[in-house]
C-alpha cells in the first residue's frame, strides 16, 4: 500500500514537471509568433522565445493560482454558492446585503468594517509614531547602539509567532497580568501617574464605548451634524488665519477633494445597490462624463476623441443596465424617468464629439452641465430640503433644538432620523465654502477673508448647536428609561464608562471587555513596529548634516529643525510606512485569530477575519467572495488616493 502511494505521488510529480515544461515552451512559441507577426528580426524572436520560456513557470503559475481563483471568486460573488449546494446566479444581492446593511450578515459586515477602519485610522498613526520615536533614539551614535537596534527589531521576528501572541494574552490578563500589575505598581508609587493612569482609563473607555455604540448601529441623532460642521470650521479657520499662500489654496482644494470622494464613495456604494437605481445617478454620470471631456479638452489630450466615444458608450451602457427590468416599456412612466437623463447626457456627448473645440463648444457644454445640475438638484432636494428640514440651520445658529419630542422612543430611534436632512448636505456646504475661499484667493483678499472668517464662525455655531442638541437627545433616552423603569440600551457601554471617574483599584480589562480589546491589539502592533523603525532609520541616515548645521547657525531650535528639516527629508519613508500600514491594518487577521475570546470576538473581528469565517467555517462561498471584493476595492481606492494626494507633502530628492 505504501509503495503504491509513493508511485502515485511520483507519477503526479512527473506529470507536473511535464506540464510545466510543455506550457512554458508553448508560451514561448506563442510569444515568438506574436513577435514574428509584428515584424521583429529573427534574433529578437529568439530572445523573446527563450525569455518567455524561462519565465513560463511563473507566468503559468500566476494564471492558474492567482488570476484564475480571483476570477472564480468574482463569479462566485454574484451567486449564492454554498459548499455542497447548487450554484445559482443572484446578481448584486450579496453586495446589496453588505453595502446596504441588510440582515444579520449585513450588520456583522458593517461592524467588521468599522473595526478594520479603527485599526487603520487609530492604530496606523500610533504605530508610525512609535516607529519614528524608536528610529530617532537609535539614530544616535552611542556605545552599544547595535545591541539596542537588535533589541528594538526583535519584536518583528517574534510578533507573528503564536507563542508570543499567547504570551501577550497572559501579560494582558486582568488579574495578575504583567502589564496591569506594572501599571498599578507605578501608580501606587507616584500619585501624579495615578491620576494620569485613571484619566487614561476613563478617556479610553469613553471613546471606545461611543465607538462601540456607532458600530452596533445606535442612532446618534443631532450629533451626526457635529463632525461635518467641526471639520468645516477647522479648515476655514486654518484658511482665514495669517497671510494667503499657495499652501492654503492646496489645503482647501485637497480637503474638498478628499471629503468629496468619500461622499461619492458612500453615496455610490449605497445608491447603485438600490433596486431600482435612482435616476439621479444618470444625471450624476452625465455630469462626470461632461466634466471629464472638458478637462481633457483643456489639456489638449491626444486621445480625446477616443475618450469621448468611450464615455458615450459607457453612459449608454449604464442606461441600458438601469433600464434592464422586466416591466420595461417606452410608455411606462417609470421608464421615462430614466430616458430623460440618458437622452440629455447622450445628446451633450454627441454634440461635443462633432466638430472642433471652440469657445462655443465650451459654452454649450456648460449649458448642458448646468441643466443636468439643476435636474439633479430637483431629483435630490425633495424629501431632503423641504418639509421644514432646512430649519436645522437657523435653529442651531440660535442654539435651538430640532427635537419635536423627547419622551417617545419610536420618535427618537426611527422618526427623527427619517425626518431630518442628511449630514451629507453639511459636508457639501463645507466643500462649497472651501472651494469658494480657494477661488477668491489672492484676486479678492477682502472677500476671501470675509468668507473664511464668516464661514468659520457659522460652522462653529452649527457645531456647538448640534452638540448641545445631541446632548439633549442622549439625555432623553435616560429620562425615558428612568420613567418606564426599563434599562437603557442606547450607547449603554458609553454611558457606563462616563458614569463615574475610575477608582484607584480599576485596571484595563484588556482581554475581557469590548472597551479594551481593540486597544490591546493596537498595543501589540505598536510593540512590533521594528520594520517601520528600520525604514525611518535608513531615511534619517540620509539627511545631510549640513542642513542641521545651517539651521543651527540661523538660530533654529530642536523642534524647528525637526519639523522643517527632518520630517520633509524623511517624507518618502513616512509615505511608504503609511501605505503599507494601511494595507496591513485593513487585512488584520492572524493576531485576531489568536487573541480573540468569546467575550471579544465581535469587537475584534475585522473584515478579513469575517470573510475567512464566513467562507471557510460557515461555507457561504458567495457571501465571502463578495466581502473579499469589497475589501479589495476599498484597499485599492485608499492606496490610489494616498499616491494621488502624496505629491503635495512627499519630497523626493532630485
Amino acid at each position: 500500500m505504501a509503495s503504491e502511494m509513493r508511485l502515485h505521488n511520483l507519477k503526479w510529480a512527473l506529470l507536473t514537471v511535464i506540464f510545466i515544461i510543455v506550457s512554458s515552451v508553448a508560451l514561448g512559441l506563442l510569444a515568438r509568433l506574436i513577435a514574428r507577426l509584428r515584424g521583429l528580426s529573427e534574433t529578437e524572436q529568439r530572445k523573446i522565445f527563450w525569455g518567455f520560456t524561462f519565465a513560463g513557470p511563473w507566468i503559468v503559475g500566476f494564471f492558474i493560482f492567482v488570476l484564475g481563483p480571483a476570477l472564480a471568486s468574482l463569479y462566485y460573488s454574484f451567486t449564492n454558492y454554498e459548499l455542497g449546494q447548487k450554484i445559482e446566479w443572484i446578481g448584486l444581492d450579496n453586495y446589496r446585503k453588505m453595502l446596504l446593511v441588510y440582515g444579520r450578515q449585513g450588520r456583522q459586515f458593517n461592524k467588521a468594517m468599522l473595526n478594520s477602519f479603527y485599526y487603520a485610522l487609530i492604530g496606523v498613526p500610533l504605530q508610525i509614531l512609535a516607529a519614528l520615536i524608536m528610529a530617532l533614539l537609535l539614530n544616535n551614535e552611542v556605545r552599544g547602539i547595535r545591541f539596542f537596534r537588535m533589541v528594538f527589531y526583535m519584536p518583528v521576528i517574534l510578533a507573528g509567532g503564536p507563542a508570543i501572541l499567547l504570551a501577550w494574552r497572559y501579560m494582558l490578563t486582568t488579574n495578575g497580568g504583567f502589564v496591569n500589575e506594572a501599571m498599578r505598581k507605578i501608580a501606587s508609587t507616584f500619585f501624579v501617574f495615578d491620576y494620569l493612569y485613571r484619566g487614561f482609563i476613563y478617556g479610553m473607555e469613553a471613546f471606545n464605548g461611543f465607538y462601540a455604540g456607532i458600530a452596533q448601529g445606535d442612532p446618534i441623532g443631532p450629533l451626526k451634524y457635529t463632525a461635518p460642521t467641526l471639520l468645516g470650521a477647522l479648515i476655514l479657520w486654518l484658511l482665514a488665519r495669517g497671510e494667503w499662500s499657495e499652501g492654503k489654496r492646496l489645503l482647501a482644494w485637497r480637503a474638498a477633494q478628499i471629503v468629496g470622494l468619500v461622499m461619492v464613495f458612500r453615496l455610490a456604494s449605497k445608491g447603485l445597490m438600490a433596486q431600482p437605481v435612482d435616476p439621479a445617478w444618470l444625471y450624476a454620470a452625465g455630469l462626470a462624463a461632461l466634466g471629464g471631456i472638458a478637462w481633457l479638452a483643456r489639456l489638449r489630450h491626444p486621445r480625446l476623441r477616443r475618450t469621448q466615444g468611450a464615455l458615450l458608450a459607457a453612459t449608454i451602457a449604464l442606461g441600458i443596465v438601469v433600464l434592464a427590468r422586466g416591466d420595461f416599456a417606452l410608455g411606462d412612466a417609470e421608464t421615462q424617468r430614466y430616458l430623460l437623463p440618458l437622452a440629455l447626457t447622450a445628446l451633450a456627448l454627441i454634440g461635443a464629439w462633432i466638430g472642433h473645440w471652440t469657445a462655443r463648444t465650451y459654452r454649450l457644454l456648460a449649458l448642458f452641465g448646468a441643466l443636468l445640475s439643476i435636474l439633479l438638484l430637483v431629483r435630490l432636494a425633495p424629501g431632503q430640503l423641504d418639509g421644514g428640514r432646512l430649519e436645522v440651520l437657523p435653529r442651531y445658529l440660535t442654539f435651538g433644538s430640532t427635537l419635536d419630542t423627547t419622551d417617545d422612543l419610536d420618535y427618537l430611534n426611527k422618526v427623527y432620523p427619517a425626518q431630518t436632512m442628511s449630514s451629507l448636505w453639511f459636508y457639501g456646504l463645507a466643500i462649497a465654502a472651501w472651494l469658494g475661499v480657494a477661488w477668491l484667493g489672492e484676486a479678492r483678499p477682502r472677500a476671501r477673508r470675509a468668507l473664511a472668517w464668516g464661514g468659520a464662525i457659522v460652522f462653529a455655531l452649527l457645531a456647538l448647536g448640534s452638540f448641545l442638541d445631541g446632548r439633549t437627545y442622549f439625555q432623553a433616552f435616560e429620562r425615558i428609561a428612568q420613567a418606564s423603569g426599563k434599562p437603557n440600551y442606547h450607547f449603554s457601554l458609553f454611558r457606563q464608562a462616563i458614569a463615574q471617574f475610575p477608582s484607584s483599584d480599576r485596571v484595563p480589562l484588556w482581554m475581557n471587555s469590548e472597551l479594551w480589546s481593540k486597544p490591546a491589539l493596537i498595543l501589540i502592533t505598536m510593540w512590533s513596529s521594528g520594520t517601520g523603525m528600520l525604514i525611518f532609520l535608513a531615511a534619517l541616515k540620509n539627511v545631510p548634516q549640513s542642513l542641521y548645521e545651517a539651521a543651527e547657525v540661523d538660530g533654529a531650535n530642536v523642534w524647528q529643525r525637526f519639523f522643517k528639516i527632518t520630517l520633509p527629508m524623511i517624507s518618502p519613508a513616512m509615505f511608504y510606512n503609511i501605505v503599507i500600514g494601511m494595507i496591513a491594518a485593513l487585512q488584520t487577521f492572524e493576531t485576531i485569530y489568536i487573541l480573540q475570546t468569546p467575550l471579544t470576538l465581535d469587537s475584534l473581528q475585522s473584515a478579513a477575519y469575517l470573510l475567512y469565517a464566513r467562507t471557510f467555517s460557515e461555507l457561504h462561498i458567495g457571501e465571502g467572495a463578495a466581502m473579499s471584493w469589497i475589501l479589495v476595492v476599498i484597499i485599492l481606492t485608499l492606496t490610489v488616493l494616498q499616491f494621488r494626494f502624496s505629491r503635495s507633502w512627499v519630497h523626493y530628492e532630485a
